[in-house]
Order: structure tokens, then C-alpha cells, then sequence
């Protein structure tokens, strides 16, 4: 199956920028490894889609990872599960 970039993409700030930024190898937890990330996505103009996107497709707290709008895996899932998804205002 192929999946279509959605075209707010080629808008990203990180686009170009090594992905190991946004999905370290071993986060430990930690929400610090993704401080470099959020300077990305602090200047980002499609920050709200991207923060969109990851919370409508990510469901339950095993398939979050990454930095999506300059929030972690671990703030993501405060904002809402895959279940009962908050609504990002665009």
C-alpha cells in the first residue's frame, strides 16, 4: 500500500532534515531528546497539521512516536487518545 504526502508536507520546516531528529533511536522515556525537534516545529507554518495528522492516525499510547507538531509522544497522548480524539483548530 502507498500512502499520498499530504501537500501541508512540503511546507514542513523539517523537511529535509534528518528523520533521527524526530524519531530518536532510543527516546528512554525522556521528553528532553526531543528538544532539538521542537526548534523545527517552533518556526513551523503547518505545525497545527502536522499535529493534526499524527493525533487523527496514531491510536493508543504503543503507536505514538516521534515529534508531530512539536509534541512528544508522551504530550500527544495527554491531548487525547485514538479512541476519543481532541480536535486540533486549524
Amino acid at each position: 500500500m502507498i500512502l499520498e504526502r499530504p501537500d501541508w508536507q512540503e511546507k514542513a520546516s523539517c523537511r529535509g532534515v534528518p528523520t533521527e531528529i524526530f524519531f530518536p533511536d532510543n527516546p528512554g522515556g525522556q521528553d528532553s531528546v526531543y528538544n532539538k525537534a521542537r526548534e523545527f516545529c517552533r518556526q513551523c507554518e503547518v505545525r497545527t497539521q502536522c499535529l493534526a495528522y499524527a493525533m487523527e492516525h496514531e491510536t493508543g499510547q504503543r503507536c505514538r512516536y516521534g515529534v508531530f507538531g512539536g509534541l512528544s509522544p508522551r504530550e500527544r497522548y495527554a491531548l487525547g487518545d485514538g479512541a476519543n480524539p481532541v480536535r486540533i483548530r486549524k
